[in-house]
């Protein structure tokens, strides 16, 4: 099993420790790397933040279908 899927209207998440979790997709506040491998992912929700094995891009995926993040920061350079 991933350690993240999308069930409805949430997220169902399984953390490092395997501890599971549900949270509704709406309160995902984050989304961060947890080092340079990008194969871990912090969720930050409701003011708690978990860690799961499952790259950025997959969980991004599960809350925004179909949109797209940018491959390398030199894409998604900062205005300023």
């Amino acid at each position: 099993m991933d350690a993240v899927r999308r069930v409805g209207n949430y997220l169902q998440v399984q953390d490092g420790d395997g501890c599971r979790h549900l949270l509704r997709v709406t309160s995902v506040q984050s989304l961060s790397d947890t080092d340079p491998l990008r194969n871990e992912t912090f969720i930050t929700a409701a003011g708690r933040t978990i860690r799961v094995l499952q790259p950025l891009e997959e969980i991004a995926d599960l809350i925004a279908p179909g949109e797209q993040l940018a491959a390398e920061a030199e894409e998604a350079a900062w205005p300023f």
